[in-house]
């Protein structure tokens, strides 16, 4: 028998019967990211994925080819980009839409309990809280974020090793029956008829993340600062006041160019002449976070590969990638970022591996 939440999918504009999704006033209609056959790509400079394979080992671009043995390439899992010949990683952290729609499937066939232990945990923005309503002298006011429309596609946070752990399993679980035996995929793939396609999403290894953000350890401050033929277009100054404040109180002249950084790290800027990274106050309202498809992908397509959240690994307190509260200055991509329990910088993306086997005559 089929549990509720199977049958709570909606259908969309390219046919996949997949999951809920919530709709409301402010936010357009749009499917999660490992809904849709792609996330729609949005204008952006070319500066990261060109720094990237600048140093990206070619030996990282698996091609989903077909094997000698003459099984059918392997099909690409919903919201994913392939890294190597069985691997594929999300092109974007979990949002907070996403874990909206897990918690709405566990509030349909699952116990209370097990529903409530699903909960992000939202004290981990106490500490945010009061530092703002400190800088701002104002009392300290609970942070609006999981459950606030503007913030759906910004990366879910408070998550625990075991929650996220969970979440790949359902998630494994919904695409296996509802993606991969839908009549779209079949006739998508027609190859693939006489086969049975499983997939399974769990959080990556260690080595597993390297190899997808590049492995040869290159921190984004070299990336970015050493590569001079890459170089951003400065910044008009005279239009960002604040900008010009901070440049004040960092000792940097107005008529020196200064780039923002494309990362989402503890600096957002820097000069090259000479080479220096800095940061500047944000606003004591403003989040540190940033939409999971903010800045320019890395050459394999993935967004915020580095900074915005840290990312969990298949080993328990140990995240990979530097979060906002990473510097960029000793950050590379061999570095680790070490946590204990749930926090306001650490969130993951799913890996994914697929197996594909021939059915036996006689069977669906």
């Amino acid at each position: 028998m089929q549990s509720r939440a199977s049958k709570a999918g909606l259908r969309t504009t390219s046919g996949w019967v997949i999951y809920a999704y919530f709709r409301t006033s402010s936010q357009p209609t749009r499917m999660p990211h490992y809904c849709t056959p792609e996330l729609s790509k949005r204008p952006a400079i070319m500066l990261l994925w060109l720094l990237a394979l600048a140093f990206l080992p070619l030996g990282l671009r698996g091609q989903n080819m077909p094997s000698n043995s003459g099984t059918p390439a392997l099909p690409k899992p919903p919201g994913t980009v392939q890294v190597a010949d069985n691997l594929f990683m999300d092109e974007a952290e979990v949002a907070n839409i996403h874990w909206l729609e897990y918690l709405k499937f566990l509030a349909q066939d699952s116990a209370t309990a097990h529903y409530r232990s699903q909960l992000p945990d939202s004290t981990v923005w106490v500490a945010q809280s009061a530092s703002a309503s400190q800088q701002a002298g104002t009392a300290a006011r609970p942070v609006s974020y999981f459950r606030y429309p503007p913030m759906y596609y910004y990366p879910a946070v408070g998550i625990s090793y075991e929650q996220a752990a969970a979440y790949c399993k359902w998630r494994s679980a919904m695409v296996n029956q509802n993606f991969f035996k839908s009549k779209e995929f079949l006739k998508k793939h027609p190859e693939l008829r006489g086969y049975t396609v499983e997939v399974e999403y769990r959080l990556p290894t260690e080595q597993e993340w390297q190899q997808a953000a590049g492995a040869s350890g290159t921190g984004p401050a070299e990336i970015v600062l050493l590569k001079a033929k890459f170089k951003n277009k400065p910044i008009n100054v005279r239009l960002e006041p604040d900008l010009a404040q901070c440049l004040t109180e960092v000792g940097i002249s107005e008529k020196q160019p200064v780039y923002q950084l494309p990362y989402n790290l503890l600096e957002q800027y820097y000069t090259t002449e000479p080479v220096k990274l800095f940061s500047c106050k944000a606003k004591p309202t403003k989040l540190p976070l940033h939409h999971v498809n903010s800045y320019p992908t890395s050459a394999l397509g993935l967004y915020n590969i580095i900074g915005n959240v840290a990312e969990m690994t298949a080993t328990k307190g140990v995240a990979k990638g530097g979060s906002f509260k990473t510097s960029a200055q000793a950050l590379t991509v061999a570095a680790s970022q070490p946590y204990q329990g749930s926090q306001s910088w650490l969130g993951f993306r799913c890996v994914a591996s697929v197996r594909i086997q021939k059915k036996v005559a006689g069977t669906l």
